[in-house]
């Protein structure tokens, strides 16, 4: 076996003075001690004092160690502690053998980033497998206080498994309940098996338990089968399907089904029906990328009865989107010059009164085809007026599809062919006015298939002329500076304690009558830009041909398909949401006062950053902003100057502090004097956040009723064990509460469990609820609840 001293030995029972000492067994081991001997009758080297051996990544501390060069085995008696890259071992006495590499520690504690093992004796036997013996397991922080698991044998497969034989589960230090064989995983990849379970109870409906089971089907598929019992309603089944195609494309499937006990359509209470209904709310999605100039996306959702959204919304709630279950998807392909796209819908409508029935009359969008272009250059130039020319265009094809014609109903089935192709101007400076010219085609066409009169077009041109100027100022300059602090002996104590806070005892003082010490100093420079506008808005003879009942239907906004049938001269007075804010296009000024305020801050610069300091050296963040819109009406023949030609006023100003935010957005019609607002505001302090919001729409009030809705988000640390939340939404014109929530959570510092409680209700049902949450590996913390 090789042996070689690199540094001076006596090979007597010499005393060294915290010397190193460095010896080959196959790899190279590192000795550092107070005190060192060397005994040549038994080949044995023995360290005392402050003992630290490195081998290879693994690191042994001690009071005394001894090492037999000839069988490679070890002793470090002690406050024992090896440390790995995997985890820590603590003890009083240690037996490693640097060959075998073999471990048995006594009265051990194994501590990993995720779990902590303690026992009476811990042997490690390969460099994947720890056997401790009359052990306990836990996450937890604080254990034995809060929760453990106690075995007569464990078995810890590193990076796998915690197995435990002879098990008792112990919440603070007491025996709650006898397990014969358990198991934990403590790794991050997928393995097939039974994973936590989902408990829940309701005082209408009785006991739920759901007990999931993991299948890996391997490295891109998993499935999840969920047997369930659902108390009164029966027993049923959960069922998930994923598969990761490839990078950012995926497919995955969630079903729920029901052998339902309780439900008969339009029954409301929860009493026995009888009989038993199989009932199920199922849901698909998918996503796929092709390189960089294709994509597409699928979901689809479907339901026995739409009342399984009610009765099933722990599941379902999720996946609904709007007020609608059905599907539909979009493909779109793009490259430098274009991009063209196809989307479909084929939902079923849920706002009707027969949970069972499909709403053959609601409009579906079978298919919408769009094709959208680049701006082209046409013209560029230094000449005055001909500063930059470019074309492009804008075109859909949608087919609106109504399953049953109802001939007294509106017109629901069409054809819509949309054009729109533009011309941009710049027209280049005037000193420091910059005008620039938009012309764009705004043409509709409708095929009605269902009609005598089988077709219908408008077209009109919307001409947009701009002019405006920007002024912008810079405050300060952006860098870090290193400055010294000058302080007198009583200051320079008072910072050092500030710095010491954990200290136990009387700091020495400081000698010195001046103790020089430096800090960064971060210098911000301010960016106020503000851009004034005035825009002409003139909309052309819109000329209109063919099925005059379809002109008279889309002239009020109950009749029109989406926001592009309005009407160009009545689309500020639409209930579309999408339109309602604009300005009559007829003939309009509009004039914009835009405001920005940016801060400019320097990062620290990290020389260990290679080739990052000249493009991550500053940071940008909007302090605030205020920009003011004001329409005028040049079609209006008025006495007054202004009175009634004034439009639609829009303010809309926020500010972001670190602490506080605050947005207000306002639009305010001169004419019938309403008013659009929405506010946010928003505090965030150490153990405090509150966020608020208030709309107020009065906008059409003589045909829709006044809007008024106040509401905030509390979330209160009182310590650094409860959390208190809060959630509220009431209407003030109604003087109805839409829904509120009420939770306390109680979470101990030990990490391992949390415990929340929580209140909830709205207009219809009002629900107690429990939430345990376990962290059984990893800051994994599932939950069991009680609803």
């Amino acid at each position: 076996m090789k042996f070689s001293v690199l540094f001076a030995l006596s090979f007597s029972s010499s005393v060294f003075a915290r010397e190193t000492f460095e010896f080959d067994l196959g790899q190279k081991i590192n000795v550092l001690s107070d005190k060192a001997f060397r005994k040549s009758s038994t080949n044995e080297f023995e360290a005392v004092g402050n003992v630290v051996i490195t081998h290879l990544k693994n690191s042994i501390y001690g009071e005394k160690a001894r090492i037999n060069f000839t069988t490679g085995e070890t002793e470090v008696i002690g406050n024992v502690r090896y440390i790995a890259p995997e985890m820590t071992l603590y003890g009083t006495k240690l037996k490693y053998n640097f060959l075998t590499k073999i471990i048995d520690l006594d009265n051990a504690r194994v501590l990993s980033d995720n779990y902590v093992v303690t026992g009476k004796k811990i042997i490690q036997t390969s460099s994947d497998k720890i056997y401790a013996e009359e052990a306990e397991y836990t996450t937890c922080r604080d254990c034995p206080e809060s929760w453990s698991i106690f075995g007569k044998q464990i078995t810890i497969t590193i990076g796998q498994y915690v197995t435990l034989k002879h098990a008792f589960i112990k919440v603070n230090g007491v025996t709650a309940m006898y397990v014969p064989y358990i198991v934990f995983p403590i790794k991050q990849k997928r393995e097939t098996g039974l994973l936590f379970p989902s408990i829940g109870f309701s005082s209408d409906e009785g006991f739920r338990y759901q007990q999931p089971f993991f299948w890996a089907i391997d490295d891109y598929k998993d499935l999840t089968l969920t047997p369930s019992t659902f108390g009164d309603r029966g027993l049923g089944g959960e069922l998930q399907y994923r598969q990761n195609i490839k990078e950012k494309s995926w497919f995955e499937l969630n079903t729920l089904g029901i052998n339902d006990r309780i439900y008969e359509p339009n029954k409301v209470d929860k009493s026995l029906s009888g009989k038993k209904e199989f009932r199920q709310f199922s849901d698909l999605e998918g996503h796929y990328i092709y390189k960089h100039y294709l994509n597409g996306h699928v979901y689809f959702n479907d339901t026995s009865d739409l009342d399984t959204i009610r009765d099933m919304d722990f599941f379902a709630k999720e996946r609904v989107r709007g007020t609608e279950v059905g599907g539909g998807g979009f493909l779109e392909g793009r490259n430098s010059l274009f991009s063209l796209s196809m989307q479909s819908y084929y939902n079923k409508n849920m706002l009707i009164s027969d949970p069972k029935k499909f709403d053959k009359q609601y409009v579906q969008m079978l298919p919408k085809l769009t094709l959208s272009s680049v701006p082209y250059n046409i013209l560029h130039s230094p000449y005055p007026f001909l500063k930059n020319v470019s074309f492009g265009f804008g075109a859909d094809y949608t087919v609106f599809k109504q399953n049953t014609v109802d001939i007294n109903g509106p017109i629901r089935n069409a054809r819509r062919l949309n054009f729109a192709p533009y011309l941009d101007w710049q027209l280049g400076n005037l000193g420091p006015v910059f005008f620039s010219h938009h012309l764009k085609l705004d043409y509709q066409t409708y095929h009605l298939p269902t009609e005598q009169n089988k077709s219908f077009a408008k077209k009109g041109l919307i001409y947009e002329t701009e002019a405006k100027v920007e002024l912008e100022k810079i405050y300060g300059l952006s860098y870090i500076e290193e400055r010294p602090i000058n302080l007198n002996s009583e200051e320079a104590a008072r910072a050092n304690n500030a710095k010491n806070v954990t200290t136990i005892g009387v700091l020495p003082e400081v000698k010195s009558g001046n103790s020089e010490q430096t800090t960064l100093v971060y210098n911000n420079s301010y960016r106020h830009s503000q851009e004034f506008k005035l825009k002409h808005y003139y909309l052309g003879e819109q000329k209109f041909s063919g099925n005059k009942n379809f002109r008279n239907q889309i002239e009020s906004d109950d009749g029109q398909f989406d926001y592009l049938d309005a009407l160009r001269d009545r689309e500020h007075l639409t209930n579309q949401t999408t339109a309602q804010d604009s300005l009559p296009l007829s003939n309009t000024l509009e004039f914009q006062w835009n405001n920005n305020l940016i801060r400019k801050t320097s990062n620290k610069f990290d020389p260990y950053k290679d080739n990052r300091y000249l493009k991550d050296n500053f940071n940008y963040s909007n302090i605030t902003f205020f920009d003011v819109s004001q329409g005028i009406d040049m079609t209006v023949d008025s006495e007054r100057p202004w009175g009634d030609r004034l439009t639609r006023l829009y303010i809309n100003t926020g500010i972001a502090l670190d602490r506080f935010t605050l947005g207000v957005q306002e639009f305010y019609f001169h004419k019938s004097g309403e008013h659009k607002l929405t506010s946010t505001i928003g505090f965030n302090f150490d153990r405090l956040k509150l966020n608020g919001d208030f709309t107020y729409n009065s906008f059409n009030s003589s045909s829709t009723p006044i809007t008024k809705l106040v509401g905030y988000d509390l979330e209160l640390n009182l310590n650094d064990l409860i959390t208190l939340k809060n959630e509220l939404d009431y209407n003030i014109e109604s003087k109805l509460i839409s829904q509120s929530s009420y939770s306390i959570l109680y979470a101990p510092i030990n990490n391992c469990w949390k415990l929340e409680f929580n209140y909830t209700r709205d207009l219809i049902d009002k629900k107690f609820g429990l939430l345990l949450y376990i962290n059984y590996n990893s800051n994994n913390f599932t939950s069991i609840n009680v609803r």
